[in-house]
């Protein structure tokens, strides 16, 4: 059981032409504001899965052989301290 949710857009900014999306969410009658959180995530999966690209490509995320998922953790762990200790400089430094 679940919902699917089709998603229509009127314009796009780069005046391509909108296609429909089709989503399918766990639950069954959602409300208006059930959908607009299922657009919204579906928005943001982009930033998600271009940071994961990034942290994975630039920063050497998947680079080490971790024999352990508790090294896993750890490495994820520093990769994710080192992305946001040098995205913003100025959020660290004292004032």
């Amino acid at each position: 059981m679940g919902t699917v949710l089709r998603l229509e857009v009127s314009y796009l900014p780069s005046g391509a032409e909108p296609k429909r999306v089709w989503l399918w969410w766990a639950k069954t009658g959602a409300a208006a504001a059930d959908v607009d959180r299922c657009r919204q995530a579906f928005l943001r999966r982009f930033d998600v899965e271009h940071t994961f690209r990034m942290m994975k490509q630039t920063l050497g995320w998947t680079a080490p052989r971790l024999r352990s998922p508790e090294a896993a953790d750890r490495w994820t762990r520093l990769v994710v301290a080192a992305h946001t200790s040098s995205d913003s400089p100025a959020r660290w430094s004292r004032t």
